[in-house]
């Protein structure tokens, strides 16, 4: 009996022990297999410098871009009218195109207060005074069809202008405008001087163009006019006294020209076409005298550059892409044509012109309009023609 159940016993070992040779054989291999593709994975990402987990999380996280190094951003989110620097240069002042809200914002755009909710509509053209406290508002509900009006920020105050007014421009001190009046009756243009809502006004003195620009010359008394640039109108610019008296001719027989004084009014930056009709423009200087005037070897227009504080430099967008057959300035100034600008610095001395920045960091086309500087000089703030947004570029 005992013998029987040795036997039994020692013929079930062996079938325990052939049922485990045969699982192990059949089952643990593959599994066995698995894992040293997985150690041959870990070996490889080991090599590579990464964990089994860094590479699963890099499959399954989207790729992010690098961070943008483009040098021009978005100030506005919509298009505006009459963007400014605050008087103490640590503020943006906007009015905004669709429904004239007067909007203060910080030199990265982002709003700090809402100056006024005033309704302007149909907004043509936007003139500060130094102080930025008033301002003239030129409307147009159709063509020809333009008004003027006074509008005194603190005093919240808004008061129309007298009719048959193309221009209006601000005293050196900001306490008087200066415009152009057209007498309907007399058939005659006259300069004039008046306070900032119209009243104690003088005649300065008579002149036979239609469109008119004018602008005080800084640090003097004298104010001086031309006619609207224009490729086919030569150009005579003229000057005369806050106190009247006698005009007097700085410069002639420059077709399509425009000025931009200096802040010290020494010199005047000014964008003229090669010849009437002409499909070249160019930016010379002269002195306030009209003499000295010495051509920089830049085509570009006086609206698209702004002066250095000291007067020593100009920073301007130099207009690329304009087509030979176009008419300058009229063809750009009546969006026929519109620019890729690049943007540089021009020592007024020299007419050395340096990049402010390499063109693949402009990041866009901008067809720069009216440029002003932050108060450190360090960025150049800009309404882009194309979309009417305010935009800053730094370098």
């Amino acid at each position: 009996m005992s013998k029987k159940i040795f036997a039994i016993s020692t013929l079930l070992l062996v079938l325990v022990v052939g049922a485990i040779f045969v699982y192990n054989f059949a089952f643990k291999k593959p599994a066995a297999s698995t894992n040293s593709n997985a150690d041959k994975a870990t070996a490889k990402t080991a090599q590579e410098g990464m964990t089994p987990d860094k590479t699963t999380a890099q499959a399954d996280t989207p790729k992010t871009s690098p961070t943008s190094n483009l040098s021009v951003s978005a100030v506005s989110d919509e298009p505006v009218f009459g963007a400014a620097l605050s008087a103490d240069g640590n503020s943006l002042y906007y009015f905004l195109r669709n429904n004239g809200q007067l909007n203060q914002a910080d030199l990265n755009g982002k709003l700090e207060k809402v100056l006024s909710t005033e309704k302007f509509t149909n907004l043509k053209k936007i003139t500060w005074n130094k102080p930025k406290n008033k301002v003239i508002i030129k409307t147009e509900s159709a063509p020809g069809k333009s008004k003027f009006l006074y509008f005194d920020i603190p005093g919240k105050k808004v008061s129309v202008l007298k009719e048959n007014l193309d221009s209006v421009a601000w005293s050196n001190l900001g306490d008087k405008i200066i415009y152009k009046y057209y007498d309907s009756k007399t058939k005659k243009r006259t300069v004039s001087t008046a306070d900032p809502d119209g009243k104690n006004w003088t005649d300065l003195t008579e002149f036979n163009y239609q469109g008119v620009e004018i602008s005080p010359i800084p640090s003097s008394s004298d104010i001086s006019f031309w006619p609207s640039p224009n490729a086919f109108t030569p150009t005579s610019v003229n000057s005369i006294s806050f106190g009247g008296g006698a005009k007097k001719e700085i410069l002639k027989d420059k077709f399509g020209a425009d000025l931009l004084w200096s802040p010290d009014g020494s010199q005047a930056a000014v964008s003229f076409t090669d010849q009437k009709g002409g499909h070249k423009t160019e930016l010379a200087l002269m002195n306030s005298q009209g003499g000295e005037f010495q051509s920089l070897g830049f085509a570009t227009f006086a609206t698209k550059c702004a002066w250095s504080t000291d007067s020593k430099y100009l920073f301007c967008a130099l207009p690329g892409n304009i087509p030979d057959t176009a008419i300058l300035p009229d063809d750009w100034q009546a969006s026929k044509i519109s620019t890729s600008d690049t943007f540089w610095k021009v020592e007024a001395a020299t007419g050395k012109k340096d990049r402010l920045v390499d063109p693949e960091k402009i990041g866009g086309t901008y067809d720069a309009l009216f440029p002003f500087l932050s108060k450190d000089e360090k960025s150049l703030f800009f309404v882009n023609k194309a979309d009417g947004k305010l935009y800053k570029l730094d370098f």
